[in-house]
């Protein structure tokens, strides 16, 4: 049995997925789990110690008493040097082989696709990851929001709701649900360049997903359901781009819809990153269309075989009528995703394939 001591620090949404995956092998009796309370120390050095819970996207763990690894879920291609230098072996969400040094190319490995996922029920590790926390910058308002999510009171993306198998009775229809980025709204603080830098990045997201969603409306009409979420920033700046029914922006509410839809737009999202949705739409079997990915994931998943590739919003039009009118296409990509989830990204799966290269 591995032994694995995970270090309990950030409190972001983004590990939810990673701390699942353990928590599932604990319960299947494939690891021994143990939580630190602790920041994560070597060499009387304690990387990211300093790092606010919410904003560290990211989890150290020790296997065997004796490898140090760093699981890495930020957004971008960039990574803390300090996390790097500090473990052994190094798994990151972003992967992109040619943003590696050389130096870290061999302990550096990719992660896979990441969304927000929990066991059900209350879940230990979950229960120390968010209330046990020492760090005091943790704020009020992701305290109150675990507690009511531990406590059931909202909802909660499980593993027994977040994956189906393929659904081929499902009429053709293409849905493309997202979000506006707010320039103006950078979390926390920053030198003025890299706020500058935030705002070009948002400015370019939200253009190009407006433009998919016009164009996708305008071109397939009832086939078509989508647009942005209602928030301040998106009712002001985009307001004909809005999805028609505001309470379908609730997390429950997408997810219920999801189910609806076998073919799925991604576009994507901040810094290049591979968005939350096309791992959510990988995990309920669906047909997809997606930008260029620009990062790297582990096996087999590429393009025409688990994705139809667009580049402009025309494009996105065509791959679309294409899956459409192509029921092989469509099915075939949609058990392919099936297959690809049960081997890479459901949770367990996920996070044992990592412990395979940990130990050897």
């Amino acid at each position: 049995m591995i032994k694995c001591e995970i270090y309990i620090h950030s409190t972001s949404e983004h590990i939810s997925q990673l701390c699942t995956g353990f928590s599932m092998l604990a319960a299947q009796k494939k690891i021994k789990l143990n939580y630190n309370l602790q920041s994560y120390t070597r060499n009387s050095k304690s990387p990211l110690k300093d790092k606010d819970p919410y904003a560290l996207q990211g989890m150290f763990v020790v296997v065997n008493d004796r490898t140090a690894v760093y699981y890495d879920t930020t957004d971008g291609e960039s990574f803390p040097e300090e996390a790097m230098d500090a473990v052994d072996i190094y798994f990151k969400r972003s992967y992109r082989a040619d943003a590696i040094p050389d130096s870290y190319k061999k302990k550096t490995h990719p992660l896979g696709l990441n969304y927000e996922l929990y066991p059900g029920g209350i879940n230990k590790l979950d229960v120390a990851r968010f209330f046990l926390n020492k760090h005091l910058s943790e704020s009020t308002k992701h305290m109150v929001k675990s507690l009511a999510r531990n406590l059931h009171l909202t909802y909660q993306p499980t593993v027994a709701d977040m994956h189906a198998t393929p659904d081929l009775t499902c009429e053709q229809r293409v849905l493309f649900m997202t979000r506006a980025w707010d320039p103006d709204g950078f979390p926390g603080t920053a030198a003025p360049d890299v706020i500058e830098y935030w705002k070009s990045v948002c400015n370019e997201v939200n253009e190009t997903r407006a433009a998919i969603i016009g164009t996708l409306r305008e071109k397939l009409g009832e086939k078509f359901y989508g647009g942005f979420s209602h928030d301040e920033y998106s009712t002001k700046k985009y307001g004909k781009f809005l999805l028609t029914d505001t309470r379908m922006s609730k997390k429950k509410a997408y997810i219920n819809i999801l189910r609806e839809f076998p073919i799925c737009i991604a576009s994507t999202g901040l810094f290049n990153s591979i968005g939350w949705k096309l791992a959510e739409y990988v995990a309920f079997s669906k047909a997809i269309v997606s930008e260029p990915l620009y990062f790297e994931v582990p096996g087999d998943f590429s393009k025409d075989k688990n994705y139809l590739e667009f580049t402009t919003a025309e494009q996105c039009v065509d791959q679309t009528l294409l899956l459409i009118n192509d029921q092989q296409k469509r099915t075939e990509i949609m058990e392919n995703n099936n297959r690809y989830y049960n081997e890479y990204l459901a949770p367990d799966k996920l996070i044992w394939r990592t412990l395979e290269i940990v130990t050897g």
